[in-house]
């Protein structure tokens, strides 16, 4: 949103896009406009730009945005197919101690994984050509590729990309799934 307001060669401007707030208040307005209008096209450039970060209300975690292969990848697939759904699923971590090593692990319920999958994704009507998918958590390699698994079963005519990020999140396996093609309706 663009307000502009000139009085008496003085010029009163506020911009605002998703993610920047700019107030101008200039007194010599001629040898300003120059600057503005870059300002402005600046902004307006921006905005393409944030498709990728922050579109419609997508959430994406700050270790897919500092992915460059990932991004990259994500740019290609939306230019290349006419729909995009964003969902992120969270599984509860099952905490096991192990007595003899006198050490615990992470590790995710198989059978309840499998089911979460399959109800957290029952709704999504159409067609997937691509997809990416982020598991951020500590559970073991095996799980998390049981979570690909799961998720290449259910997207079987997709091309999935995976990313993995080692990382605790307060006790759970975080996954962010990204699928590009036709969809029933446009989903976020």
């Amino acid at each position: 949103m663009k307000e502009v307001l000139v009085q008496r060669g003085r010029i009163r401007a506020r911009i605002q896009a998703p993610g920047i707030a700019v107030d101008l208040n200039i007194a010599e307005s001629a040898s300003s406009l120059r600057e503005i209008r870059r300002l402005v096209e600046t902004v307006q450039a921006r905005q393409g730009e944030m498709l990728f970060e922050d579109p419609v209300g997508w959430q994406f975690s700050e270790e897919l945005r500092s992915s460059p292969a990932a991004m990259d990848f994500i740019k290609q697939a939306s230019r290349a197919e006419p729909c995009t759904l964003y969902r992120k699923l969270s599984f509860d971590n099952l905490r096991v101690v192990d007595t003899f090593k006198k050490e615990f692990f992470a590790t995710l319920d198989t059978q309840r994984t499998r089911q979460q999958v399959v109800s957290q994704l029952s709704d999504i009507d159409g067609d997937a050509r691509f997809g990416l998918v982020h598991i951020i958590g500590t559970v073991s390699k095996d799980d998390k590729a049981l979570l690909v698994d799961a998720l290449r079963k259910r997207f079987s005519q997709a091309e999935l990309k995976t990313q993995f990020t080692h990382k605790d999140v307060l006790g759970k396996t975080v996954v962010e799934l990204i699928l590009f093609g036709k969809f029933q309706q446009e989903q976020y």
